[in-house]
């Protein structure tokens, strides 16, 4: 255990350590590079890919060792160190986030205003893509946002280090719920851990980059925990705010309704849950955007993200293709739904309500215009706490080959990215023989004496 523990260390820090280079730093890089010349890009390219198959092969190895949860939680500590004090790598959406932040408390409607209405210091570090693009996150994450920007009096590295914060509490809140889902649903809490909380899907997408997404779904997964544990209406309320974080969470309201009704003594239950669960849903989410001041503009703006288009959207490459982009992506979101009745029927009859809504929200996200590898951890984190071995399985096959694919965000595409990336992975193929070959000789020694 203590190798494999070492061995992801190092292979965060090597990606620390290349992310100075081809990271996502403020204004582009953290450490400005002459991006013309090939070795600039190849060798920080693969010191970043070594790191990442590094940490990928340790995640891997620890969860062929079933160890116990406070060993896990421990491992992600250690593992998450590295990246506490680094940019982020993979992704610019954090400038985004803090400059809508900043907005709000300057009262300027993120809704209908993008970044470069506020102007200053932190707009200046969000893509030009976004910066005349309205927010599409809820009234709750703006406000947490606002608190950063308030506390950090606007200034970028600190702020940057709040909202990694505030994802490491949303992580955090998931190693406390993944396996008490897992008890909950007759599946090993430690598998559901290493799956769930240890992925370095989660570690490189939501600490790193610090995305928002760590905050909904903890506040995802803390509703479908309670509403498990007979608590219904905490459980609404959880999902409520977990969706005014971001919307997509709301589709848990559904399955959680469902397995309400199922609950209820007498006729019409799904009537009656279906209807408690509204007006539940309904007033939590009035009674927040009433307190946080921010109207319910963030329903429009979910159109927002479609702006950017991203290779592994399937309805958007075909549309693309097809010159029928919009009619493409209208025809996956309704094959989404219809997936969706399909499994909120299966819980009816008595399906695995987690099993089910992770998979709806891998429906979703699969066949939805913008797909970026860590929207699928909306599903996944549930699916990894679920009783289902199929689908635990299919995520941690899933998530190697989704780390893989996604580079370090500043790293410009094109032969000596992927060359890099080639090399780095190889020389941790390498690394990682050498580890194993070693401690099968040790053990082979210490069973002789």
């Amino acid at each position: 255990m203590r190798e494999w523990q070492w061995l992801g260390v190092a292979g965060s820090t090597l990606v620390a350590v290349g992310g100075l280079y081809v990271g996502v730093g403020p204004s582009g890089d953290a450490v400005q590079l002459p991006h013309d010349a090939v070795a600039a890009i190849l060798w920080p390219t693969a010191v970043s890919y070594l790191g990442i198959t590094l940490l990928l092969l340790a995640w891997w190895m620890i969860g062929r060792l079933r160890a116990e949860p406070a060993v896990l939680v421990r491992t992600g500590v250690m593992w998450a160190i590295p990246f506490a004090v680094s940019g982020p790598i993979f992704s610019r959406d954090v400038y985004s986030y803090l400059a809508q932040g900043a907005m709000t408390v300057a009262g300027i409607d993120p809704y209908r205003w993008g970044p470069q209405a506020l102007g200053g210091e932190p707009a200046a570090h969000v893509p030009s893509i976004w910066q005349d693009t309205p927010a599409p996150y809820g009234p709750v994450f703006l406000r947490m946002a606002g608190a950063v920007t308030t506390l950090t009096q606007n200034e970028l590295w600190p702020g940057l280090l709040g909202m990694r914060l505030l994802a490491v509490a949303g992580v955090a809140l998931l190693a406390v719920t993944v396996p008490r889902i897992a008890r909950e649903c007759g599946a090993d809490p430690s598998t559901s851990l290493w799956l769930g909380v240890l992925n370095p899907l989660v570690l490189l997408h939501l600490v790193v980059d610090a995305h928002n997404d760590a905050v909904m779904i903890a506040l995802m997964c803390a509703g479908l925990l309670v509403a498990l544990r007979h608590r219904p209406v905490l459980g609404v309320v959880l999902i409520t705010l977990s969706g005014l974080v971001k919307g997509p969470a709301l589709l848990g309201l559904a399955f959680l309704a469902v397995l309400w009704a199922g609950r209820l003594p007498g006729r019409f239950g799904l009537l009656r849950a279906a209807s408690a669960t509204l007006l539940l849903a309904g007033g939590t989410a009035i009674a927040v955007t009433t307190v946080a001041g921010t109207g319910f503009g963030w329903v429009p703006a979910l159109r927002a993200p479609t702006r950017a288009r991203t290779w592994m959207s399937i309805t958007t490459d075909l549309g693309g293709l097809l010159g029928a982009r919009e009619a493409l992506w209208a025809a996956g979101l309704l094959l989404a739904g219809a997936i969706t009745l399909f499994l909120l029927h299966r819980v009816g009859a008595g399906s695995d309500m987690v099993a089910a809504c992770g998979l709806a929200l891998v429906a979703f996200v699969v066949l939805s215009p913008v797909v970026h590898v860590w929207y699928l951890l909306w599903g996944f984190v549930p699916l990894a706490a679920a009783g289902s071995d199929r689908a635990r399985g299919a995520v941690a096959r899933a998530s190697p080959v989704l780390v893989l694919f996604a580079p370090p965000n500043d790293a410009p595409t094109g032969v000596p990215m992927v060359l890099g990336g080639v090399l780095g992975t190889a020389a941790g193929l390498l690394v990682y023989h050498v580890v194993r070959t070693a401690g099968r000789r040790t053990a082979l020694v210490l069973d002789t004496a």
